[in-house]
């Protein structure tokens, strides 16, 4: 080829320019179906450490109370209107609480009750009558992974929480 012949262009084929294109969508593909999942489990860490909060507040009324939990009804609803405003989850909604007993069952036996059965097989999150986004308060409990067992001391608390992308999380004092 002589200098200044400009019969060959230099420059990339369409096959290239395709297999460049092709690669960065999928690229962009992998990027978008992954950006959901790691948004999901940071908003559930969050609620991991939200449960955490609600303990470490309850705690907080047992030192204030000579190391007693609320007794009825009103007391734990006033406990938590008093500890927690704008307790918020991060997909919007206020955390409300529910509180439960196990049930009549052996000391360490798995706690057999609607409610807690219910918070396994709910969707997120978690709805008890008209309250969503519920803490779900297992009196006399203690945590054996993601499930309350029962537990002789009645200054024990299990709270677990319907997560949005990997099932129930359990934690206790």
């Amino acid at each position: 080829m002589k200098k200044g012949d400009f019969r060959f262009k230099r420059g990339f084929t369409i096959i290239e320019v395709s297999l460049v294109l092709a690669i960065a969508g999928l690229i962009f593909l992998m990027v978008f179906v992954a950006l959901p999942s790691l948004q999901r489990n940071q908003r559930d860490a969050r609620r991991r450490e939200d449960v955490m909060t609600y303990l470490e507040e309850l705690k907080a009324y047992q030192r204030n109370n000579r190391g007693y939990l609320p007794n009825n009804t009103t007391a734990w609803n006033s406990f938590f209107s008093e500890y927690f405003k704008n307790f918020v989850d991060p997909s919007g909604g206020e955390y409300q609480q529910v509180v439960v007993q196990c049930g009549d069952v052996n000391a360490d036996a798995a706690c057999n009750n609607n409610v807690i059965n219910n918070v396994y097989s709910s969707p997120f999150p978690f709805q008890y009558g008209d309250k969503s986004f519920v803490l779900l308060v297992v009196e006399r409990a203690a945590c054996d992974g993601d499930k309350p067992i029962k537990t002789s001391n009645p200054r024990n608390v299990a709270v677990l929480y319907r997560l949005e992308g990997a099932g129930v999380y359990c934690d206790n004092i």
